[in-house]
């Protein structure tokens, strides 16, 4: 039989093996999730930098991409240019109309009324209208605009016209008709105008003009250059 105080003694070593055995198995654990974490985080950083990469690719195609479309925009725009340049180089505009009527009077009218040139000598680029006595700029330029009118053998109204771009009156040039004696008037203008505005003359209220074969009272205009 064992003694009483070997029993103890045994028990104890038991034990101390039990729990070094248990210590063992528990940093065997811990060692391999320790190195599963490692690993993990280690497959993340290379899933994470090789997204950078693909990223960091895309990003400068993209970039080279934009800067083609910059390019390939620069040279349409200055095509664009040199068309448009070349295209309003070429636009010759040069008109001469006359009221044609056969040796008589234009007025008097009770209100002021816009001339119309029918007879005309030049036309250069269709932009005065005979229907109208209108003139429309083809293009945006600097323009020289010319008006001329007669009277003969009057005593009873003025003789005058007004010119006017748009609806704003630029000009007034006339003479008084107390002495009966023929008259001419003639002025001109130089003008910038915008594509589309337009240039006409009117008689004024009570005013009288003459024409005939001699092209007495006329209107006339051409471009200068484009802007």
């Amino acid at each position: 039989m064992l003694r009483p105080a070997v029993v103890p003694l045994l028990l104890l070593c038991l034990l101390q093996d039990s729990i070094e055995e248990t210590e063992d198995v528990s940093s065997s654990f811990i060692q391999r999730d320790i190195s599963a974490e490692l690993n993990s985080l280690r497959d993340l950083v290379n899933q994470q930098g090789m997204t950078l990469v693909q990223m960091k690719s895309e990003l400068m195609k993209t970039q080279k991409e934009n800067e083609a479309q910059a390019r390939e925009l620069s040279t349409v725009k200055s095509e664009l240019e040199h068309l448009k340049n070349q295209s309003t180089e070429r636009v010759k505009v040069a008109f001469t109309a006359s009221l044609g009527l056969p040796g008589a009077l234009r007025g008097p009218f009770n209100t002021e009324t816009t001339l119309i040139y029918k007879q005309v000598l030049t036309n250069i680029g269709g932009a005065y209208n005979s229907h109208t006595g209108i003139f429309t700029a083809p293009v945006k330029g600097i323009y020289y605009m010319r008006f001329t009118a007669g009277v003969y053998d009057n005593k009873s109204h003025n003789i005058g016209l007004n010119l006017y771009k748009n609806s704003q009156h630029l000009m007034h040039l006339g003479e008084n008709s107390i002495d009966g004696i023929a008259k001419h008037i003639s002025s001109g203008v130089t003008l910038q105008l915008e594509a589309g505005d337009v240039v006409y003359t009117r008689l004024p209220k009570n005013y009288v003009v003459w024409d005939d074969s001699g092209i007495r009272t006329s209107f006339s205009g051409f471009l200068l250059f484009p802007v």
